[in-house]
């Protein structure tokens, strides 16, 4: 690695991640005064799970009032979220859908909520909700946009942030040094052998978050989608609803899915993907199970979503397709208060990365809708302390203090990543048991032994050592947490404890990160708000 460098960005705030909710955090952060830097570890936007999207945002409506929203957000999370955070989200959700149509987006309204209207049935509401943002962004001189660079360390006093530290797109190490800083890097389903998500969302902010001595909350509750492509030579491809109610389900055996357990498929993706999942996991322990679109009329091709599939290269209307569960989104992550603040003073916090919304699992829409809101209130008040504080950098060495002995290259690399998501797909995947999570953890350690002595041979290769550290701290993350909870809740299924259990389990945990022993401690605190149902 080449010799550190550094830059100071006075009144700035550096926006870690440019997915949705980092683009809404810098425009908003740059609209209140703050010079902004927006970094990414690959391409500014288009490289992130928010381009992925369906464009839907869950929120109240003329027809559909706040009370139901939160009810039904908490209902769906199995009344372990934040409700103060749920309640200011249905509060600013509609203030979100106005700020988006003032940037120049369309939207049809929805049952619970709203959709970005695509104007071509070939671009994906996700697509043009980035490139609308995109397109306001580049049109701002306060907003510097870093693509390229992998941040490896927030740098903080121990009371407030003063910067971050990375590497960029040569090599070199950089230190940015900032009074604010936002996280919005999205959460980590690509850890997982079988995910819909882009190939570089590992956990990153949650690793950097816990570095600089932050708590992770409800870590053991990710979300599995249910219906993703699983066709040998497909991507794994994310089937949108709405589904036309000529699709049938099958299994191995023929049988009809859907009448056989009496399953309503737009009610089971919308609030009850996680018990969904399971039954379609179990089913593929017997064998592959198909989805049928042969009986859909020709004209809804024509339309969103049917319309984005017709681009692949299988004859979806002539035969049936390969689907399966696959890692989808995390519920877990940083407790923030409602300014958008973490525990650590100057840093902040937006989108999948921020724990309180979804409890035990998401409501269909509320990732969206999620990064939109706390987006724009991280913005805001990040710049706002921006502006307020200025950074004091320490004069600290921090670079290369570990004595690498293991130089990796690509073909290496890429055969650690299928092994760690082989254990994440079958230690902490749909469904857990005791032995397994014991196992994985147990399987865990040579390789974090192993990353934490390495450097890449390359810059590619460097950040992808970082990458990897990311998703092995992850996964025992998600693995700790879920041998602690005994119960079954929401998208976390134990197989030896398969039943809910609100008199012990009604709580969330809490893991803090021993940075020098590399282990986690794991507490549990009281659910914030009384969640109860009406």
């Amino acid at each position: 690695m080449k010799n550190a460098n550094s830059r100071v960005i006075k009144n700035g705030v550096i926006v870690i991640g440019a997915g949705c909710a980092g683009l809404i955090a810098a425009l908003e952060a740059h609209r209140h005064g703050a010079q902004v830097l927006l970094i990414d570890k690959g391409p500014i936007g288009i490289g992130t799970n928010s381009a992925l999207s369906n464009g839907y945002f869950a929120s109240p409506t003329a027809d559909y009032s706040i009370d139901d929203y939160v009810q039904d957000t908490l209902q769906t999370g199995k009344q372990i979220n934040c409700k103060p955070i749920v309640t200011l989200v249905a509060r600013e959700a509609p203030k979100a859908i106005s700020f988006l149509r003032s940037l120049g987006l369309d939207f049809t309204e929805a049952p619970h909520g709203y959709r970005v209207k695509s104007p071509h049935s070939c671009y994906s509401p996700g697509l043009i909700l980035i490139q609308a943002l995109m397109k306001e962004i580049k049109s701002l001189s306060r907003i510097d946009l870093l693509p390229a660079f992998y941040v490896i360390e927030i740098l903080s006093d121990g009371e407030k942030v003063y910067g971050v530290r990375g590497i960029d797109k040569r090599g070199e190490e950089v230190t940015l040094y900032a009074p604010a800083v936002v996280l919005a890097t999205g959460g980590a389903g690509a850890v997982y052998l079988r995910n819909d998500n882009q190939k570089s969302i590992m956990g990153q902010g949650y690793h950097l978050a816990a570095k600089a001595g932050i708590k992770l909350l409800d870590m053991e509750f990710v979300q599995f989608y249910p219906l993703v492509l699983a066709e040998p030579g497909l991507p794994s491809l994310l089937l949108y609803p709405p589904y036309p109610r000529q699709v049938l389900l099958f299994n191995s055996a023929g049988e009809d899915i859907l009448r056989k357990y009496d399953i309503n498929l737009q009610e089971a993706i919308s609030t009850k993907r996680d018990e969904f999942s399971a039954t379609l996991f179990y089913e593929s322990m017997r064998g592959p199970i198909y989805i049928d679109y042969r009986k859909v009329p020709s004209h809804l091709w024509e339309k969103l979503p049917l319309s984005c599939l017709g681009k692949l290269s299988f004859a979806l209307r002539q035969k049936p397709v390969a689907i399966a569960p696959a890692a989808h989104f995390f519920m877990g992550g940083v407790k923030i208060n409602e300014d958008g603040q973490t525990s650590l003073r100057g840093l902040f916090a937006c989108g999948e990365i921020v724990w309180g919304l979804h409890g035990a699992n998401r409501m269909a829409g509320n990732a969206l809708t999620e990064c939109v809101v706390i987006g724009r209130i991280a913005g805001r008040n990040a710049a706002q302390y921006a502006l307020s504080h200025e950074v004091r950098p320490l004069n600290t060495d921090r670079s290369s203090k570990s004595l690498h002995h293991l130089s990796l290259g690509k073909e290496a690399l890429k055969r650690l990543s299928r092994q760690i998501k082989e254990i994440a797909w079958r230690y902490a995947g749909v469904v857990r048991s005791e032995e397994g999570l014991r196992e994985g953890l147990a399987s865990l350690m040579k390789f974090e032994q192993q990353l934490s002595g390495a450097v890449g041979q390359t810059v590619a290769c460097t950040k992808l050592v970082e990458t990897l550290s990311s998703a092995v701290f992850v996964l025992k993350a998600v693995l700790t947490a879920s041998l602690s909870r005994k119960e079954s809740r929401g998208s976390f299924i134990r197989r030896d404890f398969p039943q809910t259990d609100d008199v012990n389990w009604r709580k969330n945990s809490c893991l803090a990160y021993n940075l020098d022993e590399r282990k986690f401690s794991i507490s549990y605190q009281a659910v914030t708000g009384s969640g109860d149902k009406k």
